[in-house]
């Protein structure tokens, strides 16, 4: 049996973990296409206009996949624990398989894993899941006890240079976001969802390497996030948490000379990140900041423009240009 995943929103967070799952209990594993224009056409036809793009990305993901496989998965991401405390997936995180479910009504195969640790440990809803599919829960127990593992391992290989398209199974022929290159060196926060697919983000990571510049692109570890929840006076928002977190690592950093804070268009958490990582930069640092929104244009112009008057000033006030 085919289970169809797509190549969108927190699968370039948790695709080692999903895949490993699947597999271990027989299932095929089928990959949505990398974003295209076809996808992105197809997901913007089909949802109400309020939605950000990476969510219109999965819609139209969903509609690639659905004559291909027999299953189509859809994760509920509701809430996990660091800690001492609760930390919550966005709104449309939260009700996309609802939101799926209306806009394919005569689709039949979509599931739901959902993950709240409110109510359970991170594995409950998948051993959940696969009992209704009659498989046994000490089956079910021990493939998540080893997609795990699996997770363990990306995230080590994360530390040491991997980024997530690299799971995906396919030569990633993009930046690493590493800085190790020559050049300037200027950090870039975003969701990965964001900035590793090279067709809704315009390929920003290659033109940014294209101006002689080096992007850092920060990845926090799973103890850097429980560090950053006790610190206090933080957003309850989990994948938020996480660019908090990269925008202290990049503080860290001295060699780096300049900041890109990257969101999408009618992203509800953007507004609130955007002047929280703000002023957290502002109080420790005089780092220059440039904000950029992404949505369904895909002319890259006005973006290249932005960036190079931006390296402009970079390299500018460290006597370079």
């Amino acid at each position: 049996m085919k289970i169809g995943i797509c190549r969108a929103l927190h699968s370039y967070h948790h695709f080692p973990l999903w895949r490993s799952f699947f597999e271990r209990l027989g299932f095929e594993v089928v990959l949505s296409r990398k974003t295209d224009k076809g996808i992105v056409a197809r997901g913007v036809e089909l949802s109400p206009a309020e939605l950000c793009l990476p969510v219109k990305v999965f819609l139209g993901q969903v509609d690639d996949l659905r004559e291909r496989v027999d299953l189509i998965f859809v994760p509920r991401l509701v809430c996990r624990r660091l800690s001492k405390d609760f930390y919550f997936g966005c709104p449309k995180a939260i009700g996309l398989p609802d939101m799926v479910r209306a806009i394919f009504p005569k689709t039949n195969g979509i599931f739901e894993i959902t993950i709240d640790q409110r109510v359970g440990d991170e594995g409950e809803g998948f051993v959940t899941w696969a009992r209704t599919l009659g498989i046994k829960n000490g089956a079910a127990r021990k493939a998540f006890l080893e997609a795990r593992e699996a997770e363990k391992k990306s995230a080590k290989m994360m530390g040491s240079g991997a980024i997530p398209v690299d799971f995906f199974e396919e030569r990633a022929n993009m930046p690493k976001g590493d800085g190790r290159g020559k050049g300037e060196r200027i950090g870039v926060i975003g969701h990965p969802y964001l900035l590793f697919d090279e067709h809704i983000s315009l390929n920003l990571l290659k033109i940014i390497q294209e101006l002689g510049v080096e992007p850092v692109v920060p990845f926090v570890s799973e103890e850097g996030l429980v560090l950053e929840a006790t610190r206090g006076n933080v957003p309850n928002w989990f994948y938020e948490l996480e660019l908090l977190a990269a925008a202290r690592k990049v503080l860290q950093d001295r060699e780096i000379k300049g900041l890109l804070l990257v969101f999408s268009f009618a992203c509800g958490t953007a507004p609130v990140m955007n002047e929280i990582i703000r002023r957290e930069i502002g109080r420790n640092s005089r780092l220059p900041i440039l904000t950029l929104f992404f949505d369904e244009h895909s002319g890259e112009v006005g973006l290249r423009t932005r960036l190079e008057s931006f390296v402009d000033l970079v390299r500018a006030r460290d006597g370079n240009l």
